[in-house]
């Protein structure tokens, strides 16, 4: 079997909101996320729709890196089926995550506008409720501290 074999396309997100579909071997996510421990989480990015994956490596949180809001607010949605944004800071995803299908299967062009659409409500939020994503972003990262 070639890695080829392997070879996934999937979208890698940041916390500050950068991001880029990638291509590569799920293997060896932890090339692209840091040499950590990664897990996988389901999300969603509209009510009642098709799960997805977040990889994503829990020992982000634990040193201290930023919230991912997209991240967690897609992990929430798909946890409850609760479209509420940013409820719960203590189950945020830190750090940057690599967004694929279930199982690890290939994302398409319809999955990615799905994210691109959340993107655009993070930022949304963040402009028109500064205070609320304050509180969220702050809760989020002293996690970390609370749970030490």
């Amino acid at each position: 079997m070639s890695s080829r074999d392997h070879e996934r396309f999937g979208f890698l997100l940041n916390p500050d909101l950068t991001y880029r579909r990638i291509i590569f071997d799920v293997d060896h996510a932890s090339d692209i996320l840091g040499p950590r421990v990664l897990e996988r989480t389901r999300v969603a990015f509209a009510q009642s729709d098709t799960q997805y994956e977040a990889i994503y490596s829990p020992e982000a949180r634990e040193k201290g890196e930023e919230p991912n809001p997209v991240a967690s607010m897609a992990a929430n949605l798909a946890a409850t089926d609760n479209a509420s944004f940013l409820q719960d800071p203590a189950s945020a995803i830190s750090g940057s995550v690599i967004f694929v299908g279930v199982d690890g299967s290939n994302i398409d062009d319809g999955v990615v506008e799905q994210i691109k659409d959340a993107i655009r409500a993070v930022l949304n939020y963040q402009e028109d409720f500064p205070e609320e994503y304050e509180l969220w972003y702050n809760a989020a990262l002293n996690m970390r501290t609370v749970q030490d």
